[in-house]
């Protein structure tokens, strides 16, 4: 049998102490945690910022980091930094070298690398091996060459390898999020289709449990015939529909999971109430693909963004906001030009669901004004005009001569920064695992 222990959701989201201690009393063989994602859009990924902070990062990793070397417990970090990049890994490595030199820890670290260089995806993209992803269109050299990082989900792989080389703690750059709780019990001869499952519906934690909850631990555990799902936190159940639902999670297709090294079709799995907080789950089947593919993600900054928040709530203004944001773009346009982006967010109308929206009630709407333009001082003139023009527009039925709109911030502009968008969001059909360079570093 083999044991995980997934600490989190997500690094940086808050643990539950008491519950990874509980989990390492009941004993572990390893501890995972998922520290990235793409969740949050490009910003991440483009600007090499981290989205949990120094402070957040370090208050979750630094007590079951000790623990696990003190346990001699092997811990496995993947999307380190959040986007994966080597800027994002840099940053974090520093963190945990200020875990190591205040605690006086001594121990070896592989950190394995995603990002590719630029002349690389080129190369590929010239060979004819990117292809297209969800619908987005061909790939392009200008698209490569505008990004400011691009990464590739790395797989089980690297993961291993650190594993067999005696490494205490793994920091993966950009992964997959089931690889990262893969990689042990693959190494340990456990049955690919179970290790594939379990991983992936252990890799947000106690997510898949009930009451359901991001920042709390869930174990588990694999046999011969099945691997079982418990959440250490005895307020929390693991239920056949929470492990279920959690295995859709984030699929096109809910009986396909695919993963850089192979699929994992669920049309026969089978999901048992094992005991009162535990299910026992079996049945997936795993098709090794011959050669790994590997998505790969890319972002470009694409200008400075200012918005404007304001609510509005007079029903003669309602019906002719369509109308009235039409003319007030083209007044816009006719005064500064085509060099910016303007977009308007009607929260209360389609602002969530868009065309696919079926409730027509309403009687107030939330509006954002949304500029984007190549300089934050342009944007921020632009959606200031905007908005102005709106507060006074003189629309049909109107009657008082204050302000349409109702602002909740002053000053009502606010001046977001810089603005990414994805470049590159594909597929390599190639195997990617010589461009991962793995690092070792011992403290």
């Amino acid at each position: 049998m083999v044991k995980a222990l997934s600490l989190m959701g997500q690094l940086g989201y808050g643990y539950n102490k008491d519950s990874f201690i509980k989990a390492i009393d009941e004993g572990v063989d390893y501890i995972g945690v998922d520290a990235g994602s793409i969740d949050s859009g490009p910003y991440f990924l483009g600007s090499g910022n981290m989205k949990a902070n120094y402070d957040a990062t370090r208050s979750d990793l630094e007590f079951p980091l000790i623990t696990a070397l003190n346990k001699k417990i092997p811990f496995i970090i993947g999307s380190a930094g959040y986007a994966g990049s080597d800027e994002h890994l840099s940053k974090f490595m520093e963190i945990v070298e200020d875990i190591a030199k205040d605690n006086n820890l001594h121990f070896k670290v592989a950190v394995i690398h995603s990002e590719l260089d630029k002349d690389v995806v080129l190369d590929l993209l010239k060979e004819g091996k990117i292809t297209s992803y969800e619908g987005n269109p061909p790939l392009t050299e200008d698209d490569i060459k505008a990004s400011t990082h691009i990464v590739a989900q790395i797989g089980v792989k690297r993961f291993i390898e650190s594993l067999e080389r005696g490494s205490d703690l793994i920091v993966g750059g950009r992964a997959t999020d089931a690889s990262i709780y893969a990689a042990y019990p693959l190494l340990k001869g456990c049955n690919p289709a179970l290790v594939w499952h379990m991983a992936k519906i252990i890799e947000c934690g106690a997510l898949c449990a009930k009451p359901a909850s991001p920042s709390d631990a869930l174990l588990g555990w694999i046999d011969d015939e099945a691997f079982y799902l418990k959440p250490p936190n005895e307020m929390r159940r693991c239920t056949v529909d929470s492990a279920m639902a959690h295995a859709l999670y984030e699929n096109t297709n809910p009986f396909v999971i695919e993963e850089p090294d192979g699929t994992l079709f669920l049309e026969d799995a089978k999901y048992e109430q094992f005991d009162e907080r535990t299910v026992k789950v079996y049945g997936a089947k795993w098709r090794e693909r011959e050669r790994p593919t590997f998505k790969i993600e890319g972002a470009k900054r694409s200008g400075f963004r200012t918005i404007a928040i304001m609510g509005v709530r007079n029903p003669d203004m309602i019906a002719a906001l369509d109308d009235i944001l039409g003319d007030v773009r083209q007044q816009a346009e006719n005064r500064f030009g085509n060099s910016f982006t303007l977009n308007f967010r009607q929260y209360g109308k389609n602002g969530v669901l868009g065309s696919m929206e079926f409730d027509g009630s309403l009687h107030e709407i939330g509006l954002i004004v949304d500029v984007v333009a190549d300089d934050q001082s342009f944007a921020h003139k632009v959606c200031s005009v905007v908005k102005s023009t709106l507060q006074h527009y003189d629309y049909k039925g109107r009657i008082a001569t204050g302000a349409n709109v109702a602002f909740p911030y002053s000053p009502a502009e606010i001046d977001v920064g810089e603005v990414y968008e994805f470049s590159v969001y594909h597929i390599v059909e190639e195997d990617l695992n010589d461009y991962f360079r793995l690092e070792e570093i011992e403290f």
